[in-house]
């Protein structure tokens, strides 16, 4: 062994403690950022009212309406828009979430509707009603329109239904792109 092997096998002993310590250190930090962002999710959390909770648990609903009648037409009106930047078809209910908002999440009272109908023609309720009756049938639509019972949501159920359709909506949609 000479002097200069000796210094190289030195500075190489010294280059892994360096990067194992350099190593450590991004760990720690890497948790502390980790530590800081569930802390973060958490006051946020926190933060939330219960009408932030239906919405987020709505949008979920809507997103998988959405995906489920993907390749459906319109309900009230029967046009199958060429789809563009900002979407051409809404989850439109048969009972509005104004006047029936214990009816908000139920799939029954959800379709696929184009904007038009849905945002221009107020839900174009009768061609709705007429379409809604060959999908679900009479039967079900009868339930629809006598169901007034009241309901309130808590924020556990809001949470849970935003988790079961976002896992749906993901679901229908890789099954979509299964087929295609």
């Amino acid at each position: 062994c000479s002097v200069a092997h000796a210094q190289l096998h030195g500075s190489a002993k010294s280059n892994k403690a360096r990067a194992s310590a350099e190593k450590k250190a991004k760990s720690l930090h890497t948790k502390e950022q980790k530590a800081l962002r569930s802390q973060s999710r958490a006051a946020k959390e926190s933060l939330k009212t219960a009408g932030d909770y239906i919405k987020e648990a709505q949008a979920a609903v809507n997103k998988y309406i959405r995906a489920r009648d993907s390749s459906k037409p319109c309900i009230s009106c029967g046009n199958l828009p060429a789809q563009k930047f900002g979407g051409t078809m809404d989850a439109g209910h048969y009972r509005s979430h104004g006047a029936a908002g214990h009816l908000r999440f139920n799939t029954f009272n959800i379709h696929s509707q184009c904007v038009r109908c849905n945002r221009y023609k107020s839900g174009n309720a009768v061609d709705y009603r007429l379409e809604l009756i060959n999908r679900i049938g009479v039967h079900l639509v009868d339930r629809l329109e006598a169901d007034n019972e009241p309901k309130r949501f808590t924020i556990n159920y809001l949470k849970r239904v935003k988790k079961i359709f976002n896992k749906r909506a993901k679901h229908v949609e890789r099954i979509k792109l299964a087929l295609n």
